[in-house]
């Protein structure tokens, strides 16, 4: 029979004598280290890859979200705009509506003032004073009718502002009216 040729094994690290010595032990300690060391990379690798897909898939989802609520909000943009305009009317209506009882209540009094001679051009009422400016045959029609707004307007300071012939009949006197809160003078003590 023939003699079965053993298979040679080559071995560079001596079992017996290096594993006992200092760098066979520190040898040994850095393979197995090291080999522990590219396992746990290979693995946070596979996590990472595999993380991956779920992040995707996330990041899509939040795509898709970040474009539906981009559209709600356009598609409110004009119902916002058209609200926001009706309100600012709404506050401006509301704001001439409180005024108006007043200018009613005003124009009552001069109507009511107003001698059968003297014809008024204009009428302007704001910021707490009443302007009046007409035309009249006489001086005294328009004596009679400040002594009547006096006499209506308890509140307001009543002057004759400015008194004039008018260019366009000679036969009338323009004239302007301002009723304005009294200005209230303190003596001293």
């Amino acid at each position: 029979m023939a003699a079965r040729k053993k298979s040679a094994q080559i071995n560079l690290l001596p079992q017996e004598q290096f594993a006992a010595s200092t760098t066979g032990r520190v040898l040994t300690w850095a393979l197995s280290t090291f080999r522990i060391i590219v396992i746990a990379t290979e693995l946070v690798v596979i996590l990472a890859f595999l993380s991956r897909f779920f992040l995707d898939a996330q990041n899509a989802d939040l795509s898709d979200e970040i474009e539906q609520k981009q559209a709600t909000i356009a598609a409110a943009a004009d119902f916002e705009k058209t609200f926001r305009a009706t309100q600012k009317r709404l506050t401006v209506f509301s704001e001439l509506t409180s005024e108006k009882t007043q200018a009613t209540d005003s124009l009552s009094k001069v109507s009511q003032s107003l001698p059968p001679d003297v014809f008024l051009d204009s009428i302007t009422l704001g910021g707490g004073s009443l302007i009046i400016a007409g035309f009249s045959p006489s001086e005294r029609s328009i004596q009679e009718f400040v002594v009547n707004l006096e006499s209506r307007l308890i509140p307001k300071a009543v002057t004759l502002q400015e008194i004039e012939t008018s260019f366009e009949d000679p036969s009338l006197m323009k004239f302007t009216i301002n009723a304005s809160e009294p200005v209230v003078v303190e003596e001293g003590v």
